[in-house]
């Protein structure tokens, strides 16, 4: 009898330690993924603030080109959706 309950506390132990696991598992996964978004975040202000203080150490025609130059690019890189292709009909 002392076996049979022995065995069955062990299996019981045996299933419950991979779902603990496997928890902790998904905790440091989820805090892994939250400290990448939390660098890319930096990351893009930093260039972001990088590419303001190159615009502003410019001259003023300079300026006025690279306005021109990204509204150009823009433009072009717009989606296509059937709403613009109806408007060019």
């Amino acid at each position: 009898m002392r076996k049979l309950i022995a065995i069955v506390v062990f299996l019981s132990v045996c299933s419950i330690a991979p779902a603990i696991a496997q928890s902790q598992a998904t905790k440091a996964q989820k805090a892994t993924e939250k400290k990448q978004a939390a660098l890319k975040k930096e990351e893009k202000k930093a260039i972001d603030a990088g590419l303001k203080a190159h615009i502003k150490s410019q001259d003023k025609e300079t300026r006025k080109r690279m306005k021109e130059s990204k509204k150009k690019s823009d433009k072009g890189n717009r989606s296509k959706s059937w709403k613009a292709k109806k408007k060019r009909n």
